[in-house]
């Protein structure tokens, strides 16, 4: 099998790299999430550093993710992260201390769109740093 040096984000869907980065979500990102909830119980309520260290998750995990996979693996973590961020909505009422409403529903299409081009960004950035140390290497 050929490794691709090229940065092409739309080609055939390698699917265990989906399943694999929904891993990598649950176990890096879901885990310390819930550890950054605990510290709601210590008067920590700003929403927006919240958002700030879920996103933050987000796009470290794509970036892992595009770096360490074989050739051009830019839509997969986006998809797993989509697929990620629709688990999360199961959990909206202990994230933001709310309960899924009509209005709340808009903070949701945000997490969604925002995770998708968050993971898909840095997963790019990170194949680019993969082909950047290949070539390096060479």
């Amino acid at each position: 099998m050929e490794n691709s040096t090229s940065v092409r984000p739309f080609k055939v869907i390698d699917w265990k790299w989906v399943g694999l980065g929904y891993c990598f979500y649950v176990v890096y990102h879901l885990l310390p999430s819930y550890l950054l909830l605990g510290l709601t119980q210590f008067g920590w309520t700003d929403e927006l550093a919240k958002g700030i260290c879920l996103f933050a998750g987000l796009a470290l995990i794509g970036f892992y993710i595009g770096y360490r996979s074989q050739g051009v693996t830019i839509l997969e973590p986006a998809i797993s992260a989509i697929v990620y961020i629709l688990t999360l909505a199961l959990l909206f009422d202990r994230f933001w201390g709310r309960s899924f409403s009509i209005r709340s529903a808009g903070l949701i299409y945000v997490w969604i769109l925002g995770g998708f081009v968050i993971a898909f960004v840095s997963a790019w950035i990170g194949e680019l740093w993969q082909a950047r140390r290949q070539s390096a290497k060479a």
